[in-house]
C-alpha cells in the first residue's frame, strides 16, 4: 500500500486536494490512499504562542505519519510552501516523534519556494510585514476574486464555484502565511541545499507557471544535479483545481511506479 502525504501551498488548505481526493474514491488508483495534514495556523487554526519556527510543523507531519501507520511505501507531495517544507524535514533526516526516521519512497516537490528567492520581486517586496498583510487581505477580498482568478488559474471556468470561493476564503484564516516569508529566506535555503543537493527528489512544473515562472526552474537545475524535473505542459501553478483529471493521473501514476 502506497500512503500519499499531500501538503498545501502558503495560504493554502486541505480544499486544494479536494478533487484529486474525490477521484482517488471514485477511481482505481492501485494501491494508493492519501491525507493532508492539518498543519497549525491554517483554516483558522491558530499559531502557537511566542516565537516559532518549524517545529510546529513538522510536529503536524510526524503525528499525520504515525497515525496513518509509518510502516508502508509513503509518498510525500509538497506544493510551494509545502515543498519547502519537506525540504526542512528532509535536512533533518525525516525524524518521527518516536524517535524513528522515515524512508520516503518519492519525494514530489512542485512549484516549490526556494532557489530563486534573490532573484525574484515578489520575496523581496513581502518582507515588510505590513505588505504581507495588505496583500494578504487583497488576496481575500471578495471584490478582487474575478482579478485573482485571472491572475493565477488558467482555467477558473472548470474549477466549481464554491471551490474558487473556498480558496480565497482560506486566505483570510490564514494564521501563518506571513511567518513562512520569515523563514523560507536565502539564508535558510542555503543550508538545506547543501544538505540536500545529493538527494534525488522529483520536481514537477507546469511549463505555464506564473506564481514562480518556469524560467526559475534552472536554479534548482543547477542545485540539486541528480533530481529529475517534469516540466508539464499546459500547467500553471495551481492544477490540482482547474485540470484536476490531469493532475491525478500525474501524481497517481508516481505513487504507483
Amino acid at each position: 500500500m502506497t500512503k500519499l502525504l499531500l501538503l498545501h501551498g502558503n495560504g493554502g488548505a486541505g480544499a486544494r486536494f479536494q478533487p484529486f481526493l474525490q477521484l482517488l474514491g471514485s477511481e482505481a488508483a492501485g494501491h494508493v490512499t492519501a491525507l493532508a495534514p492539518k498543519l497549525p495556523g491554517f483554516e483558522g487554526r491558530p499559531l502557537p504562542e511566542g516565537d516559532i519556527g518549524w517545529t510546529p510543523f513538522l510536529d503536524a507531519l510526524q503525528r499525520s505519519v504515525e497515525q496513518a501507520g509509518k510502516d508502508g511505501e509513503w509518498v510525500l507531495y509538497g506544493h510551494g510552501i509545502g515543498g519547502s517544507l519537506l525540504l526542512e524535514w528532509a535536512s533533518r533526516g525525516w525524524p518521527l516523534a518516536d524517535g524513528s526516521r522515515l524512508e520516503p519512497h518519492r519525494v514530489i516537490l512542485h512549484g516549490c519556494i526556494g532557489a530563486s528567492l534573490q532573484h525574484r520581486l515578489f520575496p523581496k517586496l513581502m518582507q515588510p510585514k505590513v505588505v504581507r498583510r495588505l496583500m494578504q487581505g487583497l488576496i481575500a477580498w471578495p471584490a478582487l476574486q474575478p482579478i485573482w482568478e485571472r491572475r493565477l488559474f488558467l482555467h477558473p471556468e472548470r474549477i466549481p464555484s464554491g471551490l474558487r470561493r473556498q480558496f480565497f476564503r482560506d486566505y483570510k484564516t490564514c494564521a501563518a502565511f506571513s511567518l513562512f516569508f520569515d523563514l523560507i529566506t536565502p539564508a535558510w535555503y542555503q543550508t538545506v541545499q547543501e544538505q540536500l543537493q545529493a538527494e534525488k527528489f522529483y520536481f514537477i512544473w507546469g511549463d505555464k507557471e506564473r506564481v514562480v515562472a518556469s524560467h526559475f526552474l534552472k536554479y534548482w537545475q543547477q542545485d540539486f544535479p541528480h533530481s529529475t524535473f517534469d516540466v508539464v505542459p499546459g500547467w500553471d501553478h495551481f492544477p490540482m483545481l482547474d485540470q484536476p483529471k490531469a493532475f491525478y493521473d500525474k501524481i497517481v501514476g508516481l505513487c504507483n511506479m
